[in-house]
């Protein structure tokens, strides 16, 4: 007599491998996603070792954060190609040299590799109609614009300032970079574009109000979070000023509700589906209370590199 499952015993059996694949798929799904953000963050952090590399042989000057035309005007809030021949089209192909004093390309030499700046916890997006060189890179991080050609030595806590973050939030560019947030540098003549506590960033640089920094959103399904959600703890990649990086939660503060300080988040509050918000400015480097300054020259609190704390 043969001896045989019944199917009951068959059914009892799939049942538990039913169970044990819905306990175990969300445990390998969380272990991927550890996996993915230990390397992004590694790459930050050797990102942010190339730069304090790069200040040595520049004075200790941080890179310009962005592309200077050849009249001397500033490509402020432009996302630039990446390498500087990244882009084939557009008219890029004829200012190489103006785009190739942009920090990620400007950084190039120091890191001789593209892909550190790419992260397998972002989306992939473009900018539609461009044509990709050979060698476009693509990037997630972004730089702290407000450090663009900053004295090292100047700032007040290298410990606290931001240099490099995946300021693109959910989102990496194909053959695009540029600097989140910028320094407010929209003059129509050429002139120093610097961070400057006490004035404006550029001569005749036309603030939003009274505030001399730019934050940028990317749009419909963009998220300020690189990885994690609101309710399951989301939160970017940061390396400091003094090079050290970690993963930091963002937007914890979901409207209606905000931060009252201005150095515990970039973000003051986030809409509820991740992709509008708002930021606190201050005149000072006192971000404790933002709310309360009215001062007529303010800048972006989280990223000022005269924050204390």
């Amino acid at each position: 007599m043969k001896k045989a499952f019944t199917l009951i015993e068959l059914l009892v059996v799939i049942a538990i491998i039913a169970i044990l694949a819905a306990i175990l798929f969300p445990v390998f799904a969380q272990a991927k996603v550890a996996a993915k953000k230990t390397q992004a963050l590694s790459n930050v952090k050797q990102i942010s070792t190339s730069q304090a590399i790069y200040s040595t042989d520049y004075d200790d000057l941080m890179p310009i954060s962005y592309s200077i035309r050849a009249n001397g005007t500033v490509r402020w809030s432009t996302i630039v190609p990446f390498p500087a021949n990244g882009i084939t089209n557009g008219g890029w192909e004829t200012v190489i040299p103006e785009v190739e004093m942009q920090w990620a390309s400007s950084m190039q030499p120091y890191i001789k590799n593209k892909q550190m700046f790419e992260s397998g916890l972002q989306t992939t997006t473009s900018i539609t109609g461009d044509t990709y060189h050979p060698n476009a890179g693509t990037s997630g991080l972004t730089m702290n614009g407000m450090l663009s050609q900053y004295s090292g030595t100047a700032i007040s806590n290298v410990a606290v300032t931001p240099a490099f973050w995946t300021g693109m939030g959910s989102w990496q560019y194909k053959g695009r970079a540029f600097a989140n947030p910028a320094l407010r540098c929209n003059s129509a003549t050429a002139a120093p574009c610097q961070f400057n506590p006490g004035g404006s960033p550029q001569s005749g640089a036309v603030p939003s109000g009274n505030n001399y920094s730019a934050f940028f959103g990317l749009g419909t399904g963009w998220k300020v979070w690189t990885y994690g959600t609101s309710t399951q703890g989301g939160g970017v990649l940061m390396a400091y000023a003094d090079t050290h990086a970690k993963s930091v939660r963002v937007g914890t503060a979901l409207s209606p509700a905000f931060h009252t300080r201005g150095d515990t988040d970039p973000y003051a509050l986030v809409g509820t589906t991740g992709s509008t918000f708002s930021y606190w400015t201050t005149s000072t480097g006192d971000c404790s209370n933002p709310g309360a300054d009215t001062g007529t020259i303010q800048y972006l609190c989280y990223f000022r590199p005269d924050r204390e704390q």
